[in-house]
Formats: structure tokens, sequence, C-alpha cells
């Protein structure tokens, strides 16, 4: 402990904590009534803040250091789901004075059997059509039916859409008028998105709530990259709303004076399907249109995009939500590896570069035939980067949990791989979740 506390890490305390029987019932609310018994030792630390002898003749010994107490978590791989139905999240995350009322913003969860066939039909000709047969057209027949293919997709999500809008036309109205009566006040804005799923009573999410991920997160004065697998098209974005409600309700029981506001980019595509009561409900909920073409896109347009987007993630003042994968999900029988797109590589490389400290928060999704069910999420460990001369310093996540290196200037394809690896290691995790 002498040379670990006098030879890399700085500001670093020790704590012990109690970890719970393997035996006790998955929902964590019931927890405190059983005796704990398995004894669980951590070191915390935060490796971003090694001292210039990192780079001495010391580094192999500091590094061995960080392996050795990052390893030494005895019950590391106990991992307990927490079944919350929506309406009852307060029973997991804090209570505030204003998580009791409902939201109009609940009206966006609502279904209709028209519009699920709709959007399964586009989802079942995207994935076994249009990406099986005509993904690269060569002849002009194959591109031809690879455009009217296209087409018929857009017109089943249209369709779906104006659907939802007929049926919710008030509802959308009131949720339109509701943050324009905001009127950017961010404080009400949060207390408002803090009350999503308090009216939907049957639906349900699994997440791995155990280790206090988002907690930590809401604790951290850093912004944080969100980094989610895209299973089906039209259920990610409620997952979005959901983390996205329990990060505010968070930060409004740490009674934070600014609260990050959360920003989603997707495809602009999407924004163009929907209707414009929709789209611009989506867009005060912080989605934010990038260009996602697998060929020829329009860098100039994501520049716009982002740079505004990077400069408050560097101050500190948004969170960045991200789906990696982009128009490569509907390829489901390709390997994860292979569909995450190199920009999630490019995007952290650039923040890398502008930000001191960045960490990036890998969730896996994964989807049952329970209706109810709004989908299994699995929060994965940190990953941490840090520029350091022509290097990246970081750590695995949930691999070997390692301080390692790589070239700065090579880096864009390994983190990829490396957000990849995690999201894969996450998405198995989620199925695990009863």
């Amino acid at each position: 402990l002498f040379f670990f506390f006098y030879n890399g890490v700085k500001n670093s305390f020790m704590g012990l904590n109690i970890g719970p029987p393997p035996e006790i019932p998955t929902n964590i609310s019931h927890m405190s009534s059983f005796p704990y018994h398995i004894i669980k030792f951590n070191i915390f630390f935060n490796f971003l803040q090694l001292e210039d002898s990192y780079n001495s003749k010391k580094k192999s010994f500091n590094v061995l250091i960080f392996d050795m107490i990052i390893k030494n978590n005895i019950n590391s791989n106990l991992n307990f789901g927490t079944k919350i139905k929506l309406k009852d999240l307060d029973k997991v995350y804090p209570k505030t004075k204003n998580n009791f009322t409902t939201t109009y913003l609940d009206t966006m969860f609502n279904e209709n059997k028209l519009v699920s066939i709709l959007n399964g039909f586009s989802v079942f000709m995207t994935q076994n059509i249009l990406c099986k047969f005509f993904r690269e057209p060569q002849t002009r027949s194959e591109k031809l039916l690879a455009k009217i293919n296209y087409k018929l997709i857009t017109i089943c999500r249209k369709l779906a859409d104006r659907v939802f809008l007929m049926q919710n036309l008030k509802g959308i109205k009131k949720i339109e008028n509701l943050f324009d009566r905001f009127n950017k006040n961010q404080e009400l804005y949060s207390k408002e998105l803090a009350n999503v799923g308090n009216s939907i009573k049957n639906k349900f999410i699994l997440i791995n709530s155990e280790d206090k991920s988002l907690e930590k997160i809401t604790k951290s004065k850093n912004s944080t990259i969100f980094v989610l697998n895209h299973p089906d098209y039209n259920k990610d974005k409620f997952i979005y709303f959901i983390i996205n409600s329990i990060l505010n309700r968070l930060y409004i029981a740490q009674n934070k004076r600014e609260i990050p506001q959360n920003t989603i980019l997707v495809s602009k595509n999407m924004l163009n399907i929907i209707n414009e009561h929709s789209k611009s409900i989506y867009q005060k909920l912080g989605l934010i249109p990038i260009d996602a073409s697998l060929k020829n896109k329009d860098k100039k347009f994501n520049s716009a995009i982002i740079k505004p987007i990077f400069k408050n993630f560097t101050k500190n003042k948004t969170n960045i939500f991200i789906f990696p994968e982009g128009n490569n999900s509907p390829l489901t029988k390709l390997p994860l590896e292979k569909r995450i797109q190199n920009g999630i590589g490019k995007l952290i490389k650039k923040a890398v570069n502008n930000k001191s400290n960045v960490t990036v928060i890998p969730i896996s999704i994964s989807y049952t035939k329970n209706k109810n069910n709004m989908g299994n999420v699995f929060i994965g460990k940190p990953i941490y980067f840090k520029r350091k001369n022509n290097e990246i310093i970081f750590t695995d996540g949930l691999r070997n949990k390692k301080i390692k290196h790589m070239d700065y200037n090579e880096s864009s394809e390994k983190i990829t791989n490396l957000i990849a690896q995690n999201l894969s290691f996450g998405i198995e995790e989620a199925k695990k979740l009863k």
C-alpha cells in the first residue's frame, strides 16, 4: 500500500463493501432483509490521474499494482438483474418531490396493433430482403429492385408513424405545449423527464442496477459518452427515454445546479420519416440527426452538427448517446464487430483530443418475447481514455480491466474494436437477466 499511494496514484481511497449472498431474490428492493456474508474488497482510484512517473522506470511496477488491485474483487462475477416496472422506478432509483406526478411524455409509449404490424413488416423487409439480397446491388435490375424495396420499407414506416399520430394527436400536442412552456428552462425540463413512466402500469425493464453504475456517473463532474447496440429500430428509442429519465432522477436527487442535457445522435433518415409533431418532440428530447450513410457520408453536415455538441461535451454540459451500428443494424447475421461503424472510434478519438479525461459507458440491450418487457439492459463497466503525448491510455472495461496503451494515430480502429467487444459481452449478460 505504501508503494501504491506514493508511486503513481493521487487522491485514492480504500473502501470495504459487503456483497450480497448468491441465493437472494433478484429484486434488489428485498436485499436489505438478508444477511450479507460475502466480503468484497475494492480499492477505488482514478487511473487517469497517474503521475508523470507512469512513463518513467516505475511504469511496469505501477501497472502491476493497478492490475493486482482491480482483480482483487471476490464477488465480481455475481450479477443480479432487477425487474423494475416503469411506474415503480422510484423504488430502485431515488424519489424526489417531482416523481409522484405523471407526464404527457408517456404518450410516446402508447401501442397500436396496426402500428406494430407495419413496423414489424418494415423490419422483416429490411433484414430478410433488402440486406440479404440487395445490400450491394451490381446490375441495373438489382439496383431498381433495391430502390423499390427501400421505398416500400419507407412507406410502411411512414404509415405506422401517421397511424400513431392520429391515435395520439391530443397527447402529442400537449407535449409540444409542455416544451414550449419550459422555454429551455433546464430545471423544469429535467423534472418532467424524471416523471417518464409514472403512468405506465404493466411495462417493465430488467436492468443490472446493483452496481449503481448510473449513480456513479451522475456523481461525477465529467460528462459521459454512452454507446448502445441497436437490435430494434422501433424499440431502442424507448430504452434511451428510460435511461434518460433515470439519469435525470439521479441528477435531481443530488441537487446538481447544472444538469447535463443528454444528446443522442441518430440517423437523419429516422427524423425525415416521422411527422413534424413527433420530430419536434424527439429533437427536444435530445435527438440530433447525423448522416449515417454507409457510403458517401455528408461530412460537412456531420461536422457542423457535432461541433457544438463537442463544445458542450468538453464543458461537461451534455452527455452523448450513440448507436455505433448505424445503418448496419439490420445486418443481424453479421457479428457485432462487423456491424459497428468506425465512426465511433473517430468520435472517441476526437473527444480524447479535446478533453483531458473521457469516460465511455457501454449499454447492451436484449429483447424477449414478453410483450410487457421493454428490454433487458446491461450497463457495462466504464472505459476510461486519456491522451498522453502520442499515446492513448485506456482501460478494458469488462474484459481484462488493465491499463493499456495504443498509438494515437492508429487508435480509431482499436477503439472501435474495444467498444464492440464490450457491447458483445454486455449483450450476453443482458440475455441472462431474469
